[in-house]
């Protein structure tokens, strides 16, 4: 009896590597869409992070986005 494991992949199926590198795809472009650009402010960004001691970059922006806006912004 010939075993089909060891002639080569099997017939639809992807490598593990390649699901992977895909699902990484997605990531980076879901990451991408949520970047914001600080620029030479980022030294201010950080030590605000620190000094209220946010785990990550989405709480600082939502405290400063509730900072300076409050309520429901409602635009016309």
């Amino acid at each position: 009896r010939a075993s089909s494991a060891r002639a080569g992949p099997r017939a639809g199926h992807v490598p593990r590597v390649s699901l992977r590198r895909r699902a990484g795809r997605g990531l980076d472009r879901r990451r991408g869409k949520t970047r914001i650009y600080v620029g030479s402010h980022i030294d201010r960004w950080l030590t605000l992070k620190e000094k209220l001691d946010f785990r990550n970059d989405a709480e600082v922006a939502g405290f400063l986005l509730d900072l300076f806006l409050p309520g429901k912004l409602v635009l016309y």
